[in-house]
């Protein structure tokens, strides 16, 4: 067994029991995160790879590892791994974790200088980077033996947003793998009105909150890795800033007051009953079965809730763009990257790896599988056409192309970011229990996030 091979943990096997069928959690071996509605694997023809324009084999009988913790972008990229290895000869071992698993296990293993695993999932980019575990990518990009920049395409087919997020002082650090924004979904029975303004959501949950309908529902719970995600994007539009261009906390600005008390009065008054608990996983589960009207969250669930053996609102669902506050909206982003390990021995051939997963063609077979990929070609395949609905790809597309991912970035990259999250979610849960006040929630934050980055 390798360094990471350990059972996963119930939160990952629930990740992947809400949306995953049964084959793509067998051949994922154990589990997934998040989305994916794929029964079958497709075959990637080598042909596929034909016109790199590049030598796959220069590195053939290398063997290399690949670090993640369970992720639907990781089930789709599994099963295709041998033909990774008849296409370059290099042999991939994958040592795959639960998330919470994964994330302590892989911060001690580099922080201890270990030279494996080579390529890995990186969930705190900004850590990463400042504590130097990454190699940089420029060099592989620009080497004309390793990588044919009109056959790989990052420039023209990976979203602008995403290529900025993973930018630290002018060097790309990591690849892009998916790239998540924040929509709205909507019971098309329920909500037949506009919804391009947050006046219009707040109108919309108001007329759906019925019976045993919930209006709307979002994250709630103290979880820094729930709460602070969603609310971002209604601070962010309303021209907030978790963390402001000059490096600063600015959690109790007038904008994020006002977005506060909007997010916590929309849960309060028209937000499932012990919403104050739920994070992601508890709205997916609402939503699928028909007991909300309406969930902001991000663009990767859309797969499962189409999927007619896991949720009974799949013909009946739709994904709008995050609404508007006086004319602007900047809906929050996500982004999951991938990224070679400085100490690795075997940087080349990690980079041949991680170019290949992350292609076109393997960014297709992602966005079939139910992810949300960071390649425009991906969305505008007739496969995520088919299973995402064409009107739904298109809205999506359209928002990822032109949203501002730097608020966001400002935030998830910092390198204190997990203390602030912490505070953040603190006081979203607060405010949303009616335990607190926008304004006092948020002045408490400030205070733990400024001692934070002193």
């Amino acid at each position: 067994m390798g360094a990471f091979d350990v059972p996963l943990n119930r939160r990952s096997i629930l990740r992947g029991g809400a949306s995953l069928s049964a084959a793509a959690f067998l051949a994922a071996c154990g589990g997934g995160s998040r989305s994916g509605s794929s029964s079958t694997k497709s075959t990637v023809s080598t042909g596929a790879f034909d016109n790199a324009g590049i030598d796959w084999k220069q590195f053939s009988g290398t063997e290399i590892t690949f670090a993640a913790m369970s992720h639907p972008w990781v089930n789709a990229l599994q099963p295709h791994l041998q033909e990774f290895t008849n296409l370059t000869g290099i042999k991939v071992t994958p040592q795959i974790l639960g998330e919470d698993q994964y994330v302590s296990k892989i911060a001690v293993t580099l922080a201890g200088g270990s030279d494996t695993p080579d390529v890995y999932l990186v969930y705190q980019l900004g850590q990463s980077i400042s504590s130097g575990w990454l190699e940089p990518l420029d060099g592989f990009l620009s080497d004309s033996k390793l990588t044919n920049p009109s056959w790989y395409g990052y420039e023209q087919d990976v979203f602008p947003a995403a290529r900025s997020y993973v930018q630290s002082g002018g060097k790309t650090y990591v690849a892009p793998i998916t790239t998540e924004i924040q929509v709205i979904y909507t019971r098309k029975d329920l909500v037949t009105g506009s919804l391009a303004t947050l006046d219009d959501l707040v109108k919309a949950a108001v007329a759906a909150n019925q019976g045993n309908t919930a209006g709307i529902g979002m994250r709630a719970s103290a979880n820094p890795s729930e709460s602070p995600w969603p609310y971002a994007g209604f601070a962010f539009t309303h021209g907030g800033y978790m963390i402001d261009p000059s490096g600063k906390p600015a959690l109790d600005s007038a904008a994020n007051v006002a977005a506060l008390t909007m997010y916590g009065d929309l849960l309060r008054k028209y937000g499932p009953k012990g919403v104050t608990g739920w994070g992601w996983l508890e709205n997916n589960e609402s939503m699928s079965q028909g007991r909300q009207a309406m969930w902001s969250d991000t663009s990767t669930f859309l797969g499962g809730l189409r999927d007619s053996s896991k949720s009974q609102i799949a013909d009946k669902v739709a994904a709008y763009p995050f609404p508007s506050f006086n004319g602007k909206s900047v809906p929050n982003f996500w982004f999951w990257t991938a990224g070679i390990n400085a100490k690795s021995k075997q940087k080349k051939a990690a980079w041949l790896f991680l170019q290949w997963a992350t292609s076109k063609p393997m960014a297709a077979i992602a966005g079939a599988a139910g992810t949300s990929p960071s390649r425009a070609s991906a969305w505008q395949d007739p496969a995520v056409e088919k299973n995402l609905g064409a009107d739904n790809v298109g809205r999506i597309l359209d928002s990822l192309k032109a949203a501002d991912s730097q608020p966001m970035a400002l935030a998830w990259k910092h390198p204190q970011w997990p203390q602030i999250s912490d505070a953040i979610a603190r006081a979203v849960n607060s405010v949303v229990a009616g335990s607190s006040e926008p304004a006092a929630a948020l002045q408490a934050a400030q205070r733990t996030a400024v001692a934070a980055v002193k």
